[in-house]
């Protein structure tokens, strides 16, 4: 598999830093910052945005349809009946996301005819299928821990032939941590349904190498830094990375940084040498598998990282032996909030427009002013169009054999569609670019 090497994920629904501009615009924004994978984060298979995905790849860019496993933060395109698919967790979570039990056949048929369906319209490269491991870490003391429902109740008594541990009331004599033996039954339960749901996601019938054989398929892996990491996932979460590479066969795996190590505010950027026992677990069985490592920059204040700290990440991926990475999510980072908006690449159009490609999404009102604009030789400027990112400037006649200086001063981004608006305005105080 050709594995793109800088990926970002955007979801395109997130906040207003995407909305009320072109899907040209985000593309170049993207690709001016030399990314050359996008993993298109779909929450709502119905409202996928087309315009966005044929942008992207008109510009080189490998895309992939990216879908959570495990649950969904919108339920509108669920079928009649999906509430039968919720997991049961130990205790009631109200946090946004509605959990799916990996184990339901209604869920798992459905799941797998709606991604082949999207990879019949669209011609994505390649299909993520990110987060389809059972809550929740810490481990069974954690509120959000799943599944409980009547299912997989049935269905470990059906395999063990007795129930399943107890995961609530402590003084049940069934409680997990009186019952060492019953427990690790359970942990290998989960990791035995996570293994039959990929499989029947990529290989059953109807799934994704049936009828989409070309289109390449990465699956997600948690990681973390831990003492044993590698056995604590399996045990925590049901992801054995090993048997997924040997069972499951995917195209490539990619390593989901865990929120107990995302969340850091003073996460330094070779944090992935602790994933190194992840990778060497997965290459030991398939020595040529294409491995990537997601990070988060900016979910929360404190973990918001800089163009620096994004180019460290990467290097040190490289290092751990993964073949690329990818950034949860663009609109996020930390240079939204700290740098100006600078010019990254110009283009004249024909005899009188200049293109001029930004950092970062601007104030049209601020770009639209023309005396931000100083060209030399003289030459004067008549409209100036503001696209998110894209300002075109429409100009007197060029001569072809002049080459211009233009000086661009006092051009401010736009907070208002910042993650955090409450941020004061940068301004691009003054920068000269040759056409």
């Amino acid at each position: 598999m050709n594995l793109p090497s800088r990926c970002v994920q955007i979801d395109p629904f997130l906040g207003r830093y995407y909305t009320d501009r072109s899907a040209e615009s985000i593309a170049e924004e993207v690709a001016a910052h030399g990314f050359n994978g996008v993993q298109l984060v779909i929450t709502r298979d119905s409202r996928l945005p087309t315009a966005l995905l044929h942008a992207l790849r008109q510009r080189k860019i490998h895309v992939d349809y990216a879908t959570f496993c495990n649950g969904t933060y919108d339920t509108h395109d669920l079928p009649e009946g999906w509430r039968e698919w919720r997991m049961v967790t130990r205790l009631p979570v109200q946090d946004g996301y509605t959990r799916l039990c990996l184990n339901h056949p209604g869920y798992r048929y459905w799941k797998k005819k709606q991604i082949t369906q999207v990879l019949r319209s669209h011609p994505f490269d390649g299909v993520h299928l990110m987060e389809p491991f059972w809550p929740e870490y810490p481990g069974p003391n954690a509120p959000a821990y799943a599944c409980l429902c009547k299912r997989c109740r049935a269905l470990f008594e059906e395999r063990y032939s007795e129930p399943p541990p107890e995961f609530g009331e402590e003084a049940s004599p069934r409680f997990w941590r009186r019952q060492p033996e019953l427990y690790m039954k359970w942990v290998e339960f989960r990791v035995q349904s996570h293994l039959e749901f990929l499989q029947e996601l990529i290989h059953g019938e109807g799934g994704i190498r049936q009828v989409h054989p070309r289109v390449a398929v990465a699956v997600w892996i948690l990681a973390v830094e831990a003492p044993n990491p590698v056995r604590l996932v399996r045990e925590v979460h049901g992801q054995d990375v090993a048997e997924v590479a040997r069972q499951v066969r995917p195209d490539a795996i990619c390593l989901q940084t865990h929120w107990p190590d995302w969340m850091k505010e003073a996460l330094p950027p070779d944090y992935v040498r602790a994933y190194q026992p992840f990778v060497q677990a997965a290459r030991a069985v398939r020595p040529n598998l294409p491995i990537m490592i997601q990070a988060d920059i900016g979910s929360q204040p404190q973990n918001r990282r800089s163009w620096q700290w994004i180019h460290a990440f990467r290097e040190a991926c490289r290092r751990v032996g993964s073949r690329g990475s990818t950034l949860y999510e663009y609109s996020l980072g930390m240079y939204m909030y700290t740098e100006p908006p600078r010019v990254l690449r110009t283009e004249r159009i024909e005899r009188s427009g200049v293109l001029l490609v930004f950092s970062k999404r601007l104030n049209a009102q601020s770009a639209r002013e023309k005396s931000h604009y100083a060209f030399h030789p003289p030459l004067q400027v008549q409209r100036v169009e503001v696209d998110g990112n894209l300002v075109r400037l429409h100009t007197d006649p060029m001569h072809a054999a002049l080459r211009y200086r233009l000086t661009v001063r006092n051009v401010e981004d736009d907070p208002s569609v910042r993650w955090l608006p409450e941020t004061p305005a940068l301004t691009l105080q003054e920068q000269t670019v040759t056409l």
